[in-house]
């Protein structure tokens, strides 16, 4: 703090840093008359005054309370300030400290040169200076402002030192006045206290009680005695305030202990304390009794598994598809401390049966489990309508039935559909004593109702109704027939209901007509007969047809056993096209020759989605004996010699199926084949079999 007057003295060069020198040369006589103007005017003058607002304050042991150090300038320009403050800090702690508007209160930027809290020797420091501006404030205002805590009772004074105010020329002003101030912290109470029991309700004499204040960190030791169960905790504002979170930390010094926290309220302020009794439990051995297992609400699915215990604690259940406890596979816990215990068991499997355990611990980690019990889950209940079909104008019956029921006692069903589809005509001959039903086809929405009346419910298979429907749309057209639970329940004087889901059907009006068929093609038209049982090149011929229908194409198939194949051979739809094909072979023995080869018809089955067969194309395939380029009929030398001047290009033999003349499988038709053919036609070693 001692270097101020240096500090104020460069910011003060620095602010003429951009003078030139013949400027500060031509101003420099201006300088002296005006310092020696000052000098005699000086004794007119105001002195600057520099002071602790309030200069006395009255608190509260535990307040925290704010002083301001203002200057007055008395008309003089103040362009850096600074001091030291001292105080008592056995009474006091500084807590924070912040600058004013005094030397800002133009706009003008500052610097804080110092500020410093020192609580160890009761010292708060305070130094500040305007930059960037060659002239200072004369208005008074507030330097800083200085926040203390009242800590112990007593009178402190709040005394200023080494207190520099600083010209814009850098120099220390003089004669500036001091005002002081103190501050009066009047004592404060706040006890804590109360009795500490075991849970029986008998004294613990003695007790060791710790409170931490979790927001300060201060422990508090309570002060006891070895005749009392009673403790104390005298502490004051300075320590405890509104808000604070409370740890309390209770022993009875043979190992039973209990700890909580406690947050301060406003009333226990005002009230300058509170009571807090105590509670120790001693340890607990004795594991929980465990009664009324019970599994309930049983579906296809879940279960829950109940029971009691004579004290809370939690829940466990241990179960498995098999007996025993090595087979319990699955667990669902719940850490919540109860008397009465629920487990729901979820995501099980329909009608099988469950082994399970339950197991209970109390907060003293003692455990208790009971032997194995067992539940079985429900089958799958369904409610289900059939698929139906038939063509239009005619009718036909189908059922409503319920699967896997139990005890059921009451049905209320809605049957919804297509009504320019498909209406109801009729709703009988159901299982339950009493149905009625309400058909409204001008909505497609037939509503069924039953009930018993002489029997405890009904069981596993029942039927709802016959439901007569009477096809009224157009062949082809179909529609749901959709099935809504209103009510399904059990038969008995409670009212419970049964859970089930719907298999809804389907209703078709049937059509009659089989699907078009149309451009049957071979591709080639004729092939060779397959000599060597290894489809080659020129062997094979694409078949494809053109199938369409309305409703759709189910399957197309072709006889092809007059080649030595299958009698229903699948056809294979070309994607995105209405074209079905197929490639074939021919066997050996199929060529059909009688003054010349002749077709195989081979009839084509085109069968739609209702089972519509149309049977009356067929694609011809012409079947040449290997080898016959001559096409008479028979494979002679003259087929060699045939051969061989088409492949020399000689007139007149200029047309020949080369599917045909490839017989030594290299797939292309040379003079080789014309030599092969010869040697096959002769009998040669090595040449009998015709590719």
């Amino acid at each position: 703090m001692k270097t101020m007057r240096s500090i104020f003295d460069q910011t003060f060069v620095k602010s003429l840093k951009g003078d030139e020198k013949g400027k500060m040369r031509r101003n420099k006589l201006v300088i002296v008359a005006i310092a020696m103007l000052c000098m005699f005017a000086q004794p007119a003058l105001a002195a600057p005054v520099i002071s602790v607002e309030p200069s006395y304050q009255n608190v509260l042991q535990g307040d925290t309370f704010t002083v301001n150090i203002t200057v007055d300038p008395a008309d003089a320009e103040v362009m850096g300030a600074q001091y030291d403050l001292y105080f008592n800090n056995m009474l006091l702690n500084a807590t924070e400290q912040t600058n004013g508007t005094f030397l800002c209160q133009d706009g003008a930027s500052t610097i804080i040169v110092t500020n410093e809290i020192n609580n160890t020797i009761g010292l708060v420091g305070y130094g500040e200076t305007r930059i960037d501006v060659d002239y200072g404030v004369t208005t008074p205002g507030v330097l800083s402002t200085i926040t203390f805590k009242a800590m112990e009772p007593g009178t402190s004074n709040l005394s200023l030192s080494n207190v520099v105010l600083s010209d814009p020329l850098g120099g220390e002003i003089s004669g500036v006045v001091v005002n002081n101030g103190s501050v009066k912290i009047n004592e404060t109470h706040f006890n804590i206290s109360g009795f500490v029991n075991y849970s029986d309700g008998s004294p613990v004499s003695n007790p060791n009680v710790t409170i931490t204040n979790l927001n300060t960190s201060e422990v508090f030791i309570a002060d006891t005695n070895a005749s009392s169960n009673y403790y104390l905790v005298p502490t004051n504002f300075a320590h405890i305030s509104e808000g604070d979170e409370l740890h309390f930390y209770a022993t009875d010094n043979i190992g039973n202990f209990t700890e909580f926290d406690h947050t301060v309220t406003q009333a226990e302020m005002d009230a300058s304390g509170f009571v807090q009794n105590i509670t120790l439990y001693p340890p607990d051995t004795t594991p929980p009794d465990i009664t009324n297992i019970s599994a309930i609400s049983i579906t296809k699915e879940s279960a829950t598994i109940t029971w009691e215990t004579d004290e809370p604690s939690d829940s466990l259940v241990k179960f498995g598809s098999q007996p025993g406890p090595g087979n319990y596979t699955e667990t669902v816990y719940n850490a919540s401390l109860v008397t009465y215990h629920s487990i729901l068991l979820s995501g099980l499997t329909l009608n099988t049966t469950y082994y399970y355990v339950v197991n209970s611990t109390d907060s003293s980690n003692n455990s208790a489990q009971s032997s194995e019990h067992n539940f079985t889950t429900l089958p799958e209940m369904i409610i289900s309508i059939g698929d139906a079909s038939t063509v239009s104008g005619e009718n036909i019956t189908v059922p409503i039935i319920m699967n896997n029921i139990t005890r059921v006692g009451t049905a209320d069903i809605l049957l919804s559909y297509n009504q320019s589809i498909v209406h109801v005509i009729a709703i009988n001959d159901s299982d339950f004593d009493f149905i009625d039903a309400v058909i409204d086809n001008s909505v497609g929405v037939t509503r069924i109702g039953a009930y018993q009346i002489s029997s405890p419910g009904l069981n596993g298979e029942v039927k709802l109704a016959n439901v007569t429907l009477k096809a009224v749309g157009s062949g082809g057209e179909s529609c749901t027939l959709n099935l809504t639970i209103n009510e399904l329940k059990e038969a008995g004087p409670e009212e419970i209901s049964i859970p089930a889901t719907t298999h809804n059907g389907t209703f078709v009006v049937v059509e009659n007509t089989p699907p078009g068929v149309t451009n049957p093609t071979a591709n080639p038209p004729s092939i060779p007969e397959d000599t060597d049982s290894e489809p080659r090149w020129g062997e094979t011929s694409q078949l494809n047809v053109t199938v369409t229908d309305d409703c759709g194409v189910a399957s197309v198939s072709i006889n092809l056993s007059s080649l030595g194949g299958s009698p229903d051979q699948p056809m294979t739809r070309i994607p995105g096209t209405d074209i079905w094909t197929v490639t074939v072979n021919a066997s050996v023995g199929t060529a059909i020759y009688n003054g010349s080869y002749l077709p195989h018809n081979l009839t084509v089955y085109a069968t739609d989605i209702f089972g519509n067969v149309n049977a009356s194309v067929s694609i011809q395939l012409t079947v040449i004996l290997n080898g016959d380029v001559s096409e008479n009929g028979n494979v002679t030398l003259y087929d060699a010699m045939y051969l061989g001047k088409h492949v020399l290009d000689k007139p007149g033999f200029e047309t020949m199926n080369e599917g045909i003349g490839e017989v030594s499988g290299n797939n292309e038709v040379t003079l080789y084949d014309a030599m092969y053919l010869s040697k096959h036609v002769l009998g040669e070693s090595g040449f009998e079999i015709l590719h």
